[in-house]
């Protein structure tokens, strides 16, 4: 099949129609729809429906359309790639980080990343709910889940810990906590949960036996974890939070509470997602490897 003729048929379907395409393409619009019915030929299928004024998709056209932009995508990031070999890194890459961990601990590394590769464009979202990365125009995406999207490449990075913090002001008010059915006698501070109540599966770290499943109705909950960290900080409650906010530069000092169980965390991996492309822009790589590494190492310090 001819790949020309699959870019045709890709921009008359991206034009809207095959009077706009043919001007884009500097083509008659008879040209253009001889060349189309040639394609439709070599699939043996009609491809669109036309009429005076518009057209539609055939489902051998919807198939046809999405695989000739990936293959035309693949060519030409295998091209920049090839192009690049030797020189500057350069283009541009759009990432989307969660609010919390970007504002924590990414946002400084992508300002480290940009400093580096100053011939890189970076457009940087900070966003915890983009399920779609082409209708939010991301090449690159951070999450915290324990479920990935399937429709994307998604690369596990590192698993997130959840642990339960205080302030040394609020212990001091309000006596210690001994054991996970004391949790009950306090103000919890956690992210938002479906049903707004919370149930926390406490473990013993050295006895896996010794299970307690604690229920609470959070008196504050979002899911930013800055301002929830905040409300830590103020004595404001007990904390539900990853294990990496204690290690932030903005947060304060905060005391573990209960450090002999491990709490078990709704979102509890770390990946990175990206579109399934087997030739990624060499800007994009370069991305994701760095923060790759960035991320394994300051994993290490929040054990």
């Amino acid at each position: 099949m001819d790949l020309n003729l699959i870019g045709l048929f890709v921009e008359i379907v991206e034009s809207r129609s095959l009077s706009a395409a043919a001007r884009k393409l500097g083509m008659t619009r008879a040209n253009i729809s001889q060349r189309l019915k040639l394609l439709e030929r070599e699939t043996g299928a009609q491809l669109l429906r036309r009429s005076t004024r518009s057209f539609e998709m055939t489902q051998a056209g919807h198939t046809l359309y999405e695989c000739g932009q990936r293959m035309l995508e693949d060519l030409s990031t295998a091209q920049a790639s090839i192009d690049s070999l030797g020189q500057t890194l350069s283009g541009r890459v759009r990432i989307s980080v969660p609010t919390g961990f970007g504002r924590m601990f990414l946002g400084g590394k992508l300002l480290e990343f940009a400093r580096m590769h100053p011939g890189i464009a970076l457009t940087v979202t900070f966003n915890n709910r983009i399920e779609d990365l082409i209708a939010a125009e991301v090449d690159v995406a951070i999450r915290i889940t324990a479920t990935p999207p399937l429709d994307y490449v998604a690369r596990n990075i590192c698993s997130i810990d959840w642990n339960l913090v205080a302030s040394a002001d609020y212990v001091k008010q309000h006596g210690p906590i001994d054991c996970p059915s004391d949790l009950e006698k306090h103000t919890l501070i956690a992210s938002a949960y479906p049903g707004r109540r919370v149930t926390m599966t406490l473990t013993h770290r050295e006895d896996e036996t010794d299970v307690h499943a604690i229920t609470m109705q959070p008196a504050l909950q979002s899911s930013d974890y800055p301002f929830l960290t905040e409300a830590v900080c103020r004595g404001m409650g007990v904390g539900l939070l990853p294990a990496y906010v204690p290690h932030a530069p903005t947060s304060c000092e905060l005391l573990r509470v209960l450090p002999h169980f491990r709490v078990a965390g709704m979102q509890n991996t770390l990946y990175i997602v990206t579109l399934p492309n087997r030739y990624p822009s060499p800007a994009t790589q370069a991305l994701i490897d760095y923060l790759r590494a960035e991320i394994l190492s300051l994993a290490q310090t929040w054990s």
